[in-house]
């Protein structure tokens, strides 16, 4: 029988269309194209309406390419009851499956045996150079607009030993660069309440040629020891994704993030103090409610001051079930639009100042999958920014040491010039 998967949303959610995939093939399925598949798994993001809307559009087109196809439905867009009514009114939905019980899609649905056949790890990740290892999942923050903590649940971590044997595996199979991902990444801790920084320490002091990358992390998790540790091992990218979400303090509170502007910009000052050429990249929210022009006005000047390398910038969405849902003084679609565009502007800038910071500098790439462009290599540095070149020397999943000899200013990538070494 053939089965097709399609992905929404984090690292996380992608990390568990893996699971699904090697357990499918492990009991004899076959994957194939959408238009070919038996049975398709939409694997759903709630994180925005958007995102909602997204995956009801992504069920009627995958329905349009296949009229025989069985779709079932699971994810973080399939946890609370009004929202797995709201999936299971459609026509083209043959099956829900509780987000909080998606291995129930295998043990059950799928009739593959007990919880105890199924595997709960990964081998391998499919079309991906670098792979992602999930470590820990739910978050216990409850910030005011965010309905993923509601849906993933209470923080749970998973155990050293699995996660050190799952990057061993990867590794040997010819992995470079393993993201640690989870939904609240800061809060692993074991059952002898050792944090992230130990967990990091035992993954590097493997002899393996690897590099890890942490997928995003929380203000509050970073302090100068984990700072030292960053800056004090080859194998740690320098690169850190750390939430912003509002450069106001009046905003933040609303929000119920841990911190003011003051500490953040702190921790910044230590990141840069340590590891000056640190990409370091954030999140904004705009049009959040009770945002001022004032405040919107603070958080670009923030911005400008602390000046990431680069910023995802969001629209607020209303999300039901979350406190932010009930706030008054929404902020208009149209103005919530206008400062999103001003984000995205300044973000480009920023962007363009950070990658202008390596040209005649050496820098290790990661090589991705070859580009159909004036540059037929590509990759991303330990830094996290993209490089290409026409160096047909360079191979996926490698990683080459190079020399910027510019940038392209309107999409914001390093050219390389000189090849300081390529793999054998």
């Amino acid at each position: 029988m053939n089965f097709y998967i399609k992905t929404l949303g984090c690292k996380v959610n992608q990390y568990e269309e893996q699971v699904f995939r090697e357990n499918l093939v492990s009991f004899g399925f076959k994957e194939a194209e959408a238009c070919r598949a038996d049975l398709i798994i939409v694997n759903s993001c709630t994180v925005t309406k958007h995102a909602d809307n997204k995956t009801k559009k992504l069920i009627r087109k995958l329905k349009g390419e296949n009229k025989t196809a069985k779709i079932f439905v699971t994810g973080c867009g399939a946890v609370f009851d009004e929202d797995v009514r709201d999936l299971e009114s459609l026509p083209e939905v043959y099956r829900v499956i509780s987000g909080k019980d998606k291995m129930k899609l295998l043990t059950e649905v799928f009739d593959l045996g007990s919880e105890q056949r199924i595997k709960t790890g990964i081998t391998g990740f499919s079309s991906h150079t670098r792979v992602f290892l999930k470590i820990q999942d739910g978050c216990n923050h409850n910030c005011s607009y965010c309905k993923v903590s509601l849906v993933r649940g209470h923080s749970i971590c998973r155990n050293e030993k699995d996660i050190i044997d799952e990057l061993k595996v990867l590794i040997r199979g010819g992995y470079k660069e393993i993201v640690l991902t989870g939904i609240c990444l800061g809060a692993w801790n074991d059952d002898k309440n050792r944090d992230l920084s130990y967990l990091i320490k035992k993954i590097v002091s493997l002899n393996d040629k690897f590099r890890i990358r942490l997928s995003s992390i929380e203000p509050h998790y970073i302090n100068e020891s984990f700072i030292d540790l960053l800056a004090s091992n080859d194998k740690i990218c320098r690169h850190l994704h750390i939430p912003l979400q509002s450069g106001s303090n009046h905003v933040l509170k609303l929000m119920r993030r841990r911190y003011n502007t003051d500490k953040f910009k702190k921790m910044i000052d230590q990141i840069r103090e340590k590891l000056p050429y640190a990409g370091i990249t954030i999140d904004v929210i705009a049009g959040f409610p009770g945002e001022t022009e004032n405040d919107f006005k603070t958080t670009l000047n923030f911005i400008r001051e602390i000046a990431p390398a680069r910023m995802h910038v969001f629209r607020y969405s209303d999300r039901k079930g979350t406190p932010s849902f009930l706030f008054k003084d929404k902020i208009s679609p149209r103005a919530a639009k206008e400062r999103v565009s001003e984000l995205i502007n300044v973000g480009k800038k920023l962007e363009r100042d950070f990658c202008q910071m390596f040209v005649n500098k050496e820098v290790e790439v990661l090589v991705e999958k070859p580009v159909k462009s004036e540059y037929k290599r590509e990759g991303y540095t330990g830094e996290y920014i993209k490089v290409r070149s026409n160096d047909l020397r360079w191979k996926e999943g490698d990683i080459v040491k190079v020399k910027v000899k510019d940038i392209d200013a309107r999409k914001n990538f390093l050219i390389v010039g000189d090849i300081l070494h390529v793999p054998e």
